[in-house]
């Protein structure tokens, strides 16, 4: 049964319930029903990767996390996903986070309702054929959403996530610029944007082989959204 056919009035009820719960305990940073950052006294951060997966830029994240023991989460387009599924299969069996970042990078906070469905859905059915498994965590492309979005996302079992620290790979910045941004904001509970598909040139993967090893040696340790997340829930 696809995504769009599973919706129920009480599994909505139950979802916003947990949600105002979450709000009232001041566990997350809320903009909304949106998480963009965990309060979190721990040195722990998440490093995110949007847009993927590439054939060659994936990968060579890929061995850069592998190297330093790091689990990521990424936030697939599902047309990627789907021409590159050995990638996919690579994350999820390394131990990384998918979660879904529409089927074709819409604009969500721009579509109408049924084309915010079709997105959202396109991917999560996607990924449980293909792999049996569910994202729990979208990213809305852009970062941009509305109140149908959020709701439409909540029914379905998704808590929508943001960012804290902006690494601009996307603009094509240089990786001593990346790696000063992380280094120069980061603080604990961070959830760090970066990019595994990026037009052009990239510097994303260089930028982490600086990044990852410093904020070790600061003591920083490395979870996936949804283990951040769960840190601030004990």
């Amino acid at each position: 049964m696809s995504c769009a056919n599973k919706l129920t009035a009480a599994a909505f009820a139950v979802l916003l319930a947990a949600t105002a719960a979450c709000i009232s305990a001041g566990a997350w940073h809320w903009s909304g029903n949106v998480v963009s950052e965990e309060a979190c006294s721990a040195k722990v951060v998440a490093l995110t990767f949007d847009d993927g997966p590439h054939p060659k830029k994936t990968p060579e994240i890929l061995e850069i996390l592998d190297k330093y023991d790091v689990h990521a989460t990424f936030f697939a387009v599902g047309e990627n996903a789907e021409a590159h599924p050995e990638i996919v299969k690579a994350e999820i069996d390394a131990g990384h986070e998918i979660g879904n970042h529409t089927y074709t990078h819409v604009f969500l906070k721009n579509a109408d309702c049924e084309k915010v469905k079709r997105e959202i859905c396109a991917f999560d059915d996607y990924m449980l054929e293909e792999f049996e498994y569910k994202p729990k965590l979208l990213r809305p492309p852009g970062g941009l959403y509305n109140d149908s979005v959020c709701t439409f996302a909540e029914s379905m079992g998704y808590s929508v996530i943001l960012w804290s620290v902006d690494t601009r790979d996307w603009a094509h910045t240089s990786a001593g610029a990346i790696a000063d941004t992380i280094l120069d904001n980061v603080s604990g509970g961070d959830i760090i944007l970066c990019h595994d598909f990026i037009g052009g040139e990239a510097h994303t993967a260089q930028a982490l082989r600086t990044v990852i090893p410093q904020l070790k040696n600061m003591g920083y340790e490395f979870v996936t959204v949804s283990e951040l997340m769960a840190l601030s829930e004990k």
